[in-house]
């Protein structure tokens, strides 16, 4: 009698952010939402994405989004998923998801 037996495992890939630049002309912390809103000439740049100018960013720690106001040279680097809303009003935001690496616009 023979015996096969065969055995996969799966592990869940960590990424590490290799680089991250921001920064804005103006920033507020509020610690009960656990919200951080940047405003003026906000830039970022990491491995997924990049933009300049932006009006304002709100970085939400809970969930791991920024949401974009109005940037400018908007890039998609790299992402696991980009979803359209396709809402007319909603046309100048970018909500960019940095725990999903998902771009919502």
């Amino acid at each position: 009698m023979l015996l096969l037996v065969s055995q996969t495992t799966f592990a869940q890939e960590k990424r590490v952010m290799k680089s991250f630049t921001f920064k804005s002309d103006k920033s507020k912390k509020n610690s009960e939402d656990k919200t951080t809103i940047y405003e003026g000439n906000v830039m970022m740049k990491n491995d997924n994405i990049s933009f300049e100018n932006a009006e304002k960013v709100i970085y939400n720690a809970e969930y791991g989004t920024y949401t974009i106001y109005s940037p400018k040279n908007f890039k998609i680097i790299a992402a696991k998923s980009v979803h359209k809303t396709g809402k007319k009003e909603d046309s100048h935001v970018i909500i960019y998801n940095m725990r999903e690496e998902s771009v919502t616009f």
